[in-house]
């Protein structure tokens, strides 16, 4: 099932049985919920798995530039876990990737998160930071580089070759990536009208309340995150309480080079929440 909520598409999947941990996936800039596609048969048996795609991504409705904000988008995150967690029952637990990991960690420091939210699950977040990383002037942006991608034949894209150039600044691996994976990711990035407002909240600012949350947050970063270098990283951004784990062999996308592990993660953060 997909619905609409609070500028989100939603989609609902996964376990359906009523004493099933409920987990809202929230993926990263240029995403769409074909991201999580390698982690979700890893939690689907046991989990219900509420799949967030953000707005102007995906399927979800493009809003005004100034509204993408992580922070703003947090606050829409926090006022969906309220509906979510007021129809399961119970409270929720995040899973972020990248600028979904922000988006998380925001919604988890608004009034009133302990109420919806259980925990925090961050793959390689964004937002951690005191300076922004921003993208030098005369380098395309990621969706620059997935429109020229999109414009090759049709097959090119998933070759060996192919696939290194599209998603080698991602994975660690992107050779052993699913072809589907990999059309979803150039396709998602290229279309999504979000792109760019998401882009510049990104660089504008950054995680900044980490002492508002009072949650249970595990972070993952990646050893070979070209994206988001572990020494671009700073721990104390991140909120006290933070449980870090650094993968070797490891890029900006771990649900696809270790998604096993990624859903061992998730379910450790289950059991001791």
């Amino acid at each position: 099932m997909t619905e609409l909520l609070e500028g989100f598409a939603v989609h609902h999947t996964g376990s359906t049985a009523s004493e099933a941990p409920v987990l809202v996936l929230v993926h990263g800039l240029g995403g769409a919920a074909s991201t999580w596609a390698p982690l979700v048969p890893h939690l689907a048996t046991d989990h219900r798995l509420i799949v967030v795609e953000l707005p102007g991504h995906g399927i979800g409705p493009a809003i005004d530039s100034a509204q993408m904000s992580p922070r703003a988008l947090g606050a829409r995150l926090h006022r969906l876990t309220a509906t979510l967690a007021n129809r399961q029952g119970r409270t929720v637990h995040l899973v972020g990737h990248s600028l979904g990991g922000w988006i998380c960690l925001e919604a988890a420091a608004e009034p009133g998160a302990r109420d919806t939210i259980a925990s925090v699950t961050a793959f390689t977040p964004a937002g951690l930071w005191t300076t922004p990383r921003r993208r030098p002037p005369l380098l395309p942006t990621g969706q620059q580089f997935a429109r020229l991608a999109g414009r090759f034949p049709s097959g090119l894209v998933t070759t060996r070759i192919g696939r290194t150039l599209a998603l080698g600044a991602t994975s660690t691996a992107p050779r052993r990536l699913p072809a589907e994976v990999v059309r979803a990711a150039v396709r998602s990035i290229a279309a999504a009208p979000g792109y760019a407002g998401a882009d510049a909240g990104i660089a504008s600012g950054a995680f900044t309340r980490g002492g508002a949350v009072l949650v249970p947050v595990t972070v993952v970063t990646g050893l070979r995150d070209r994206v988001l270098p572990p020494s671009f990283v700073v721990r104390a951004c991140a909120p006290p309480q933070t449980h870090w784990l650094e993968w070797e062999d490891c890029g900006h996308v771990p649900v696809w080079d270790r998604p096993a592990d990624c859903a061992t993660v998730v379910r450790d953060r289950l059991r001791t929440a």
